[in-house]
């Protein structure tokens, strides 16, 4: 069995399919991992959703920051967007089931075997790989609850520092944004929930969350969702998919291949 890791899709259902095309993927023998944000921006986020939950196991996918605002516009918590592309998942008659299915998916996914940890935003560096297990899982075990319409009225971009005495939805809220948002810190490892762009072009104060220093999962093989365009150079264990021009596919094999494709027009 071979795995792939894809970036995020947003909606470019013509783009996944000419890259699963281009990798030659096989939904017998091979695995895909999804970063998160399948969905908005292009305009078939719903065929995008429907087929990476038709391929059940043989597809893995970590929430991003999308995913959490059509879960919230689907509850009446936050508005659509100018730009937003969610109507026809909203509308469809499968809606309900699709929401669900998105409601019960991880924040973070470990593979052992392939010594690989995947992610959308990033992980805080001062987290331990198990505490970044038990922290996702605390969020993880709301939203797929009864009451999970309350975390989704209570995500908002206030809480951009970590403190171990954080309770309630401030604790909620700081993991979940680090998991889905986390581009850009301060040295401090504040987020910024603001800044994007290639390293170098921003404020000097600013650093890629994966460049804090005495970072805790430092030994981990991390893969994320580059939507930052951070456009570094090869950093240690850090594995980025960029998201901006087209999609990529990256083969988690002792050789890694990464493959492109440009945005179907």
């Amino acid at each position: 069995m071979t795995t792939y890791a894809i970036g995020s899709v947003k909606g470019n259902y013509q783009s996944l399919l000419k890259l699963l095309e281009k990798i030659q993927f096989d939904p017998e023998n091979d695995c895909l991992w999804f970063t998160g944000n399948l969905v908005n921006e292009g305009a078939e986020s719903l065929a995008v959703l429907r087929f990476v939950k038709s391929l059940g196991k043989k597809a893995v996918m970590v929430l991003g920051n999308q995913e959490l605002h059509l879960l919230a516009v689907a509850e009446g918590f936050a508005q659509a967007k100018a730009g937003d592309t969610l109507g026809d998942i909203l509308k469809a008659p499968d809606r309900d089931e699709l929401l669900k299915w998105l409601r019960k998916r991880a924040f973070i996914h470990h593979d052992a075997k392939l010594n690989f940890t995947l992610v959308h935003g990033g992980i805080p560096a001062e987290w331990t790989f198990s505490q970044a297990l038990t922290f996702a899982y605390e969020v993880e075990s709301v939203l797929c609850q009864g009451n999970y319409a309350a975390l989704l009225e209570n995500l908002v971009q206030d809480q951009s520092r970590w403190h171990a005495k954080l309770r309630g939805w401030k604790r909620l809220r700081f993991i979940t944004n680090a998991y889905t948002l986390m581009k850009y810190c301060n040295g401090q490892g504040k987020l910024d929930f603001h800044t994007s762009g290639a390293l170098g072009t921003q404020d000097e104060s600013l650093v890629p969350w994966y460049r804090l220093p005495d970072r805790m999962t430092a030994n981990l093989n991390i893969i994320f969702a580059d939507d930052a365009n951070f456009e570094d150079t090869a950093y240690p264990g850090i594995y980025p998919l960029p998201t901006q021009d087209g999609l990529s596919a990256l083969k988690l094999s002792e050789t890694f291949e990464k493959t492109s494709v440009a945005h179907m027009a």
